[in-house]
């Protein structure tokens, strides 16, 4: 939970679009701008034009990304990147079909097969997948969006090469905050001591700075022989507790004692699962073999 997957948004839809550097250009096609059609050479000769002020001149991104074509809207701010987009300094890593910079609006979107990926010097590194993507680098929010069918894919890989996996339709973030949100059809894998842990709910919000989660609708947890099902699941880091509740939480699962399944108003325990505190009509069951094959079962 504390290292969130959703960090990988940092880095890779801001640090370097948001700074505006040189570029590296591969030529396309010619395309024409709405108002007046310019040719693409006619386009770079004009940043060239010593006549111009250079407050006249706009930051471009046409020397940073690699594409097919491009083509600068000066007067829009606008620059359009068509056919295999991308960009790599072996710490950043960008792909796309298509890319679109709006230096009016302070946004960078994309779309088709985005790809994205920033790796950190201890050899761990962030990934996603999606259809779309698009951030704001003044107010650093922004979105990745998967189309009908298909998910957005996080990816985080720690120094040690163990890999959290989280897939989800839409995810959301506040990076200035550090305020991330995966919705519909969420999915988090991620490795612990006592094996696989997966969390699933149609809505998942992470707050990094807070070590904070909550599973939103129809929300499970478990580490495979375990299961907790609720309508809303807390992790609270900062606190060392875990909630459930809203739609009668169960637990159920397999021990070392048996077999199991407990239901109450609301569930509590410790990161750890050390403690657990059940509330409001609690009810379950227990089937052990010990018990079933005890002396004792022949008095009733």
């Amino acid at each position: 939970m504390k290292k969130n997957l959703i960090l990988l948004l940092l880095c890779l839809l801001t640090a370097h679009f948001a700074a505006g550097c040189r570029t590296i250009k591969k030529e396309g096609p010619e395309l024409a701008t709405p108002s007046a059609p310019r040719k693409l050479s006619a386009a770079k000769n004009s940043l060239k034009d010593k006549k111009l002020k250079a407050s006249e001149i706009p930051p471009v991104l046409g020397g940073l990304v690699q594409s097919e074509s491009w083509v600068i809207y000066k007067n829009e701010q606008k620059e359009e990147f068509k056919g295999n987009v991308s960009y790599d300094n072996s710490i950043y890593v960008f792909q796309a079909d298509y890319a679109l910079s709006e230096r009016a609006l302070n946004r960078f979107s994309a779309r088709g097969n985005v790809y994205l990926r920033k790796n950190e010097l201890d050899g761990s590194f962030y990934e996603a997948y999606s259809d779309k993507a698009a951030v704001n680098y003044k107010t650093q929010q922004g979105n990745l969006t998967a189309n009908k069918n298909h998910l957005v894919k996080l990816i985080y890989s720690d120094e040690k090469k163990q890999t959290v996996t989280a897939t989800a339709r839409k995810a959301t973030f506040d990076l200035e905050q550090k305020i991330f949100t995966l919705e519909k059809d969420v999915r988090v894998e991620r490795p612990t001591p006592e094996g696989l842990q997966v969390f699933t709910a149609q809505k998942a919000t992470f707050k990094q700075l807070e070590d904070y989660a909550i599973l939103e609708g129809n929300a499970t947890l478990t580490d495979g022989l375990r299961t907790l099902e609720a309508e809303t699941i807390i992790y609270d880091g900062a606190h060392n507790q875990s909630y459930a509740y809203g739609s009668r939480p169960l637990v159920h699962g397999t021990t070392e004692q048996g077999t199991f399944a407990i239901i109450a108003d609301k569930a509590q325990s410790d990161n750890e699962g050390k403690q657990v505190v059940l509330d409001g009509k609690v009810q379950g069951w227990l089937v052990s073999p010990e018990l079933n094959e005890s002396d004792l079962n022949t008095k009733f």
